[in-house]
């Protein structure tokens, strides 16, 4: 886990995985900040990394923005504070009272309010998300459970059906932004193999400062390709052609 130090301790946490981060969570977001604000809380967003349900389908889901995006979105947004949970197969069959006290141990956090969705599955089997409301009653931490008032009309289907395709002009124009991703020294993106038109930034949301290029990635790594050390930032903008593997 990965954590700021929490100069007011009482914090309020909403969790999720959070990719793609859409116009709802933006607002959400938003939402928390103003409550958070009103309240005196310390508010936190609290990320399941990588996504859980890839061990559940083989990794079928790839990331639209990696963590280091996410991140660098959510200080964009506002957030000062986020804490990764790193998450592996094992955890799948962790309580919620588990969960709880690993993340109270290794965080030194007592949380005061817990935000999760209605139907966000928080620790295991089939009461898990019943478990975690007698949890949080017992340690007193006021849980919220976000409703429909958060959701906006999408159609998911086709979202990622343009994602998945490689169609990013219409996956982007309801994100707001392209796949965004950090360069890694190993080259390794939870990317769909294929050759793409793309860009090289400075930063990852700033079109200021970037280069165009074409890259290719096979078997989940970045073929080598040569750049200028500062830019650290790898946006996708189409998908022009395929490695052969798919």
């Amino acid at each position: 886990m990965k954590f700021s130090p929490a100069f007011n301790p009482n914090i309020i946490v909403v969790a999720g995985t959070w990719d793609t981060v859409l116009p709802r969570h933006v607002a959400l977001f938003k939402k928390l900040l103003r409550y958070s604000k009103k309240k005196a809380l310390n508010p936190y967003i609290l990320i399941f990394y990588p996504t859980p349900a890839n061990y559940i389908n083989e990794g079928k889901f790839k990331d639209y923005f990696d963590l280091d995006a996410r991140i660098e979105l959510f200080k964009h947004l506002g957030f000062n504070n986020v804490i990764v949970i790193e998450f592996e197969a094992s955890d799948l069959n962790r309580s919620s009272a588990e969960f709880l006290n690993e993340f109270t141990r290794q965080t030194g956090i007592n949380i005061t309010e817990l935000w999760i969705g209605e139907n966000q599955q928080f620790g295991a089997g089939a009461q898990g998300f019943l478990s975690v409301r007698h949890e949080c009653a017992a340690r007193g931490i006021n849980l919220r459970v976000l409703k429909n008032s958060f959701l906006v009309h999408l159609d998911k289907e086709s979202f990622y059906r343009d994602f998945n395709a490689g169609k990013f002009a219409l996956s982007s124009a309801i994100v707001g932004y392209f796949p965004t991703y950090k360069l890694k020294p190993d080259g390794k993106i939870n990317m769909h193999d294929g050759v793409y038109n793309a860009r090289l930034r400075l930063h990852p949301f700033d079109k200021k400062n970037e280069k165009a290029i074409t890259i290719k990635i096979e078997n989940q790594q970045l073929e080598e390709f040569s750049h200028h050390s500062d830019y650290n930032w790898l946006v996708l903008l189409e998908k022009i052609g395929e490695t052969g593997l798919e």
